[in-house]
């Protein structure tokens, strides 16, 4: 037996072991909420068809039922940013090939708009790149074919090149995602394994297309590509979801349980990105903390934050950060969590060893090390890797994901419900709330 499957099974063995204590919350009601916002109709909880809109105001009527009290405007506080958003039908054609969207392509999300049949490949030598005198002569030479055409860089034959360096193929390409000093229609990077999709850089308009393709798709015959999508850059107006239910011995101390709502939206029509266990898992665990607590009061004030805009660069904690609702100095702990679906391996604390935060971590390990909720409390320092980052400046702060178990594949589109595990959830969910009773 190897070592990771040794740890599966004692992680089980530790969920089930773990039932018989008391207060253990369902996890049919996690999974409704879940279900809900990984449904079709939320379009991925991003810009596209309001999906973001429709998910914030199902949290809203949820917590609104449960009694929370709204902070903000009505539960909402609004901001905006700039954005994209891909909607409508996503095709692309090498002769007269059709490509599977997002297994056989995938279009960067800060691409342009793309209309165009049969335009001409351009094929360059990637060298060229590196060379600045070449590269200028290239465009000066081309210059009214290069603005009809696509251009195509084999970065696997580029990359198995000795004579060039893995970061300086990585840096020449990540220029390319922000200036196509070419001006042609598109940029089509080959490659072996199609990169993660996220929402970085989304954040301002180019004038090109900027597409990663197999590149067993784009054969030396390939002379024309044929590529269909609509991108529109605006500005969003979107919302953290904020309300609380009072402190019944110290009103005026705050615990905040946050998680975001948002996911990374369509590309187009053909793939929704559901984000099951990134993550409407971690909202509907504070949305399942928000029923907990409206049957069984909290000694200090319970604030529940669902933020949009951790997909795009943690901007909805950071715009909350810069107008808080809440007093930092009243706040005992921020408890972020995010991809919380599995954890047969156990949890993971981010920032456990802050000086304002390690002693809750070791309230936690020393209530798992009694009870054994988990098989293991993991820690790590801190990082800006989810939204409690921008808080950790201000006020303790931790961000809690699992570990193990079943799940679906990050930023994919088989993030769904029907594969988010909660087997371990109601241990999970146990072992928190004792730990923030003991703050």
């Amino acid at each position: 037996m190897g070592r990771k499957s040794a740890c599966l099974i004692f992680g089980i063995l530790f969920c089930a072991g773990s039932l018989f204590v008391g207060h253990a919350q369902d996890s049919n009601y996690v999974r409704k909420n879940i279900a809900v916002l990984t449904s079709p109709e939320m379009f991925g909880r991003s810009g596209a068809h309001d999906g973001e809109y429709k998910a914030a105001s199902f949290i809203r009527e949820q917590l609104l039922a449960l009694g929370a009290m709204p902070l903000g405007e009505d539960g909402f506080q609004k901001w905006t940013t700039p954005a994209h958003k891909m909607e409508g039908k996503v095709s692309m054609k090498t002769k007269s090939r059709e490509l599977s969207p997002f297994d056989g392509y995938r279009i960067a999300p800060y691409s342009h708009s793309l209309n165009v049949d049969n335009a001409p490949v351009i094929r360059i030598d990637a060298s060229l790149l590196l060379d600045t005198a070449r590269m200028e002569q290239f465009i000066a030479d081309n210059q009214s074919r290069l603005k009809k055409s696509v251009l195509y860089v084999d970065a696997v034959v580029w990359k198995n090149s000795k004579q060039i360096s893995s970061e300086q193929v990585n840096k020449c390409l990540r220029a390319l995602t922000f200036n196509n000093p070419f001006q042609t229609l598109a940029i089509l990077v080959g490659v072996d394994q199609l990169p993660t999709w996220g929402l970085n850089y989304t954040d301002f308009e180019r004038d090109f297309a900027y597409i990663y393709v197999i590149r067993s798709k784009m054969r030396k015959s390939c002379k024309t590509v044929s590529v269909h999508f609509t991108n529109q850059f605006y500005v969003k107006h979107t919302q953290n979801v904020c309300f609380s239910i009072p402190g019944t011995s110290e009103p005026d101390q705050f615990v905040v349980l946050t998680a975001h709502y948002d996911h990374l939206g369509c590309m187009g029509d053909s793939v929704i990105f559901f984000g099951a266990h990134d993550n409407a898992s971690g909202t509907a665990a504070v949305m399942d903390f928000a029923r907990h607590y409206s049957q069984n009061p909290p000694r200090y004030t319970t604030v529940f934050l669902l933020l949009s805009g951790e997909e795009s660069g943690l901007k909805g904690s950071k715009y909350f950060v810069d107008h808080t609702l809440i007093p930092f100095e009243k706040i005992k702990m921020v408890i972020n969590l995010d991809m919380f679906c599995g954890a047969d391996e156990g949890i993971t604390v981010v920032n456990s060893d802050g000086e304002n935060t390690a002693s809750f971590y070791d309230e936690m390990v020393k209530i798992n090390e009694e009870k054994h909720y988990v098989a293991l409390v993991k820690p790590r320092s801190n990082t800006a890797n989810s939204d409690h980052y921008f808080f950790s400046k201000h006020c303790p702060a931790i961000f809690i994901y699992t570990m193990g178990g079943r799940y679906g594949s990050y930023h994919h589109f088989t993030d769904t419900c029907d594969r988010c595990g909660l087997n371990c959830y109601s241990n999970v969910f146990s072992l928190l709330k004792e730990a923030i009773e003991k703050l």
